[in-house]
């Protein structure tokens, strides 16, 4: 009967149900963030005295039983928190609802804005709303005992001279005992979070404190970073093999008597661009760290914490093996090169000819794709401008007549000698 008693007039509890945030879009790169809000505010909210957490489970029962309501301690509220994420670039906007559950009435709506690369802050900004709100819900503190007692001059204890006086001390006994029953049960149902254990151990003495640590190699891969690497890989291959759409325009000839009656200028039109599905494919499909707009310059930040970054992709970026390139053949009806073009920056090609065909370096174009590797991170820099080049060379009449096509090919700076060496 005691126990009937106390529960009937237990203090009110705020029951808080935490539901996973649902990703609006879909967004496979952001979808751990629709439970990692949970265990952030999981993690904040169970210090809070009156406030008890529930999960999908708990509400199921709820709403398959109502009659648990009436369970609960006189005055007790329970409020359904509704969360959504949108992620547009770097910005993520999350949209919070809180419903009561007794009435579906909704309580308060909020809207919180923050960036992608710094989640952290966000944690915090919806930690504090979500406090802000239950705030008014929270049953009123009850007055409760010091831990220990004010300092007093000691005396001798004073032992009670009636049957109801020692009574009352018995029963009170009992309340105690029942509320840390039901502190321990909260804690195995996870009403309070988990108890608080030491993360320390104390093998040796009473006034030393040891961690074990598992220490693996700094540079092991790690197995979670699987899954992120190949489709990193897939990403880079396509941004190193063909990240271009290329214009390539029919050749124009310009033909000025006055200066030469045997030869002809022609001139080639090729426009150079960033794919428009390359940056789409970066920033909807791999886990970024950071991203950086500045006009048409976009650089995207990827790093170990997400990705496995092996020794020979580490070189090949060092080094420069991505890049490559353009090169333009003249052919002529039979698919014999009539001439060269080579775009490259290299000053080193500039002094060579050719008695066999008409060799032209120049430097028009720019690469729009950069990679650099650091320590922790890889940084890919993607400049979405048009290049508009003009290659211009000068053939005899019957050169020209024999031109049959023109190709354009990337090729890589290690792989140009054996292309052109054979001409020189």
């Amino acid at each position: 009967m005691i126990i009937t008693l106390n529960v009937l007039n237990a203090s009110p509890k705020l029951y808080l149900y935490l539901l996973p945030f649902e990703n609006i879009n879909d967004e496979k790169v952001i979808a751990w963030l629709g439970a990692g809000f949970i265990d952030m505010l999981t993690k904040e909210l169970t210090t809070i005295d009156g406030l008890f957490l529930r999960n999908r489970g708990d509400l199921e029962n709820i709403m398959n039983n109502r009659a648990l309501l009436l369970k609960q301690p006189r005055d007790s509220r329970n409020i359904l928190a509704l969360g959504k994420f949108t992620r547009k670039m770097d910005k993520i906007t999350v949209d919070m609802q809180f419903i009561d559950i007794a009435n579906w009435d909704e309580l308060d709506k909020r809207e919180i804005i923050g960036s992608y690369n710094n989640v952290p802050q966000l944690n915090n900004e919806l930690s504090e709303i979500v406090k802000t709100v239950c705030m008014p819900y929270l049953p009123i503190k009850r007055t409760t005992k010091k831990i220990y007692p004010d300092f007093t001059k000691p005396q001798a204890s004073v032992i009670p001279k009636t049957f109801g006086e020692r009574g009352a001390v018995i029963t009170s006994s009992i309340d105690d005992a029942i509320a840390e029953l039901e502190k321990s049960m909260d804690f195995v149902i996870g009403a309070r979070g988990e108890p608080i254990t030491n993360k320390t151990k104390n093998p040796v003495s009473e006034d030393e404190w040891v961690v074990d640590i598992d220490n693996r190699p700094f540079n092991e891969p790690l197995p979670e970073n699987k899954n992120n690497t190949v489709l990193l890989n897939q990403v880079l291959d396509n941004l190193m093999d063909k990240p271009y759409e290329i214009y390539l325009n029919k050749p124009t000839y310009e033909y000025d008597k006055e200066t030469d009656e045997d030869m002809i200028t022609v001139s080639l039109q090729v426009d150079y661009g960033i794919k428009g599905n390359i940056m789409n494919d970066m920033l909807t499909s791999l886990p970024y760290s950071g991203l950086k707009q500045d006009g048409s310059l976009t650089i995207v930040h990827f790093d170990r914490e997400n990705f496995n970054f092996d020794s020979e992709f580490q070189r090949n970026v060092s080094i420069g093996n991505y890049r490559a390139v353009p090169l333009i053949r003249f052919y002529d009806k039979d698919g014999v090169v009539m001439a060269i073009i080579l775009d490259t920056p290299e000053s080193r090609w500039y002094s060579l000819t050719s008695n066999k065909i008409h060799f032209v370096p120049l430097h028009q174009f720019s690469p729009l794709v950069d990679f650099t590797m650091g320590g922790w991170s890889l940084q890919v820099a993607l400049e979405d401008v048009d290049i508009k080049a003009n290659y211009k060379l000068k053939m005899s009449i019957e050169e020209v007549d024999r031109i049959g096509r023109v190709s354009l090919k990337f090729v890589p700076e290690a792989e140009l000698g054996a292309i052109i060496f054979p001409f020189l």
